[in-house]
């Protein structure tokens, strides 16, 4: 067996190195792979590799419970960052939406003010043509009117001259009827 400095207790590898170095040590078996080993010595390494065994699982042990506490925090945190950045997702998908929706919202209703428009400025056009056309119309008749009632005032200032005597001249009598 391998001597230790004293005091120090020996590692599980050490141990472990002590035993297989008994087996490789052992005497063999003719005709098989079997080797013949000191029962008590090999218990005995078994037995202090149990006892130096606990203190080293037990910290594996709680580093692996530490490790799958960690892993399982670090899974729950990705979950919680995951779920809100869906969540802020989700509400900025939604605004996006609502705006798109007012935009198309403004644009249609942009739409059909341009198109009330032309309709109201095609409408009116209409009527100011219309009603050109019947104000030219009536001053055409209200000239024809005066025309005529110029023509008569001029035909009877034509006969009131007519009546009067010329330069120099007489009067012309009028033809009495009886």
């Amino acid at each position: 067996m391998t001597d230790h400095p004293q005091g120090a207790d020996p590692t599980v590898i050490d141990l472990v190195d002590q035993l297989e170095e008994l087996v490789s040590t052992g005497r063999r078996v003719p005709f098989t792979a079997g080797v013949v080993v000191n029962e008590d010595e090999v218990l005995e390494l078994i037995d202090r590799t149990r006892l130096g065994l606990p203190d080293e699982l037990m910290q594996a042990r709680h580093l692996l419970e530490d490790q799958r506490r960690v892993v399982l925090e670090a899974e729950q945190e990705a979950e919680r960052i995951l779920s809100r950045a869906e969540a802020e997702a989700a509400r900025m998908v939604g605004e996006a939406e609502a705006r798109v929706a007012v935009m198309v919202g403004d644009h249609a209703i942009a739409e059909q003010a341009r198109e009330h428009a032309a309709t109201v400025l095609a409408d009116a056009e209409e009527r100011g043509a219309k009603t050109c056309s019947e104000a030219d119309a009536y001053a055409r008749e209200v000239m024809l009117r005066l025309e005529d009632q110029l023509m008569r005032a001029a035909t009877t200032v034509r006969k009131g001259i007519d009546a009067l005597p010329t330069e120099g001249g007489t009067r012309r009598k009028r033809r009495v009827r009886e």
